[in-house]
């Protein structure tokens, strides 16, 4: 556990802004909600790349809600400015008064922090099958693609608005400050952590009651559908129709929570399925590379 003291240089380094991600209980619940839908051959590739890098008892299994938080350690890791060239590859800026996503526009390279969340996939998705890199790496790429695809299901990583009266850019709502219950936060806060831990504190049973209560009777390959183009898409308009209705004074409530959950519980749904579906198709037994 990061002690207060280093916890508060790491926010007196780290500018805020949409960077910060699902937080660790959203991506344990995506992560485990893929992991329960995994082919033996998938789950087995998994373990072994796992396996790479940490030793486990025989017969155990890595779990992937247990690394789903790793690349934001990664990225703050290695002294104060961390590896800040994957800084950018946690959201991507669809603007708010946009309904698409425009490569140009959305996911242009900094030349410091890098670019964004749907070009980091692309890269790192086929890096899981190709057997010309090692094991490390490809562990590495795994990290990476768990994280990431929580990440494109948060809908303010999908968002930024600008305000029409400074015209400066809110960071995917990290600078609208609201109260939530009470509470002092800010509104991309709340979609990370706050809503979800006003439902239930227990992350396993935030996934019990998705897969009990959300789950059954979905289309379960229509919902896996598409491509991470689309599915940033559909997030960003949840951030449009739902997430940025907030009331004027800002004190976020039982009618905000209300009509919110249902999104929340929506996306990290999909964000494991979805997780699923890529790790099983990169990892099918035509794809899997010889152990070296």
């Amino acid at each position: 556990m990061k002690s207060p003291l280093l916890v508060a240089a790491l926010l007196a380094v780290v500018p805020v802004n949409e960077g910060w991600s699902w937080g660790q209980e959203g991506h344990s619940i995506v992560a485990e909600i893929a992991q329960r839908r995994l082919s033996d051959t998938a789950a087995r590739e998994v373990d072994r790349l796992l396996g790479s890098e940490l030793t486990l008892p025989k017969g155990a299994r890595f779990s992937l809600s247990s690394i789903a938080s790793w690349a934001d350690d990664y990225r703050s890791d290695m002294g104060p400015k961390g590896h800040i060239e994957t800084y950018n590859w946690h959201f991507v800026d669809i603007p708010y008064d946009r309904d698409a996503y425009n490569a140009v526009r959305d996911c242009s390279a900094d030349p410091v922090k890098g670019d964004c969340v749907i070009n980091a996939l692309a890269r790192l998705v086929p890096e899981l099958s190709d057997c010309s890199k090692k094991d490390t790496e490809r562990a590495m790429a795994l990290k990476f693609v768990v994280h990431f695809l929580g990440d494109l299901h948060q809908p303010l990583h999908a968002t930024t608005r600008i305000n029409p009266d400074t015209a400066a850019d809110d960071l995917g709502a990290n600078l609208i400050q609201v109260t939530f219950f009470g509470q002092p936060s800010n509104l991309h806060k709340v979609w990370d952590s706050d809503l979800i831990l006003h439902k239930v504190y227990d992350w396993g049973e935030y996934v019990r009651l998705l897969e009990t209560t959300w789950l059954p009777g979905k289309d379960i390959a229509a919902l896996q559908a598409g491509d991470t183009v689309s599915w940033g898409e559909d997030a960003h308009r949840v951030a449009q129709i739902v997430a940025y209705e907030f009331p004027p004074d800002h004190a976020l409530g039982q009618e905000y929570y209300d009509a919110a959950i249902p999104m929340v519980d929506q996306q990290l749904a999909l964000g494991g399925l979805r997780l699923a579906r890529v790790l099983n198709e990169a990892f099918q037994p035509g794809k899997i590379c010889p152990e070296r």
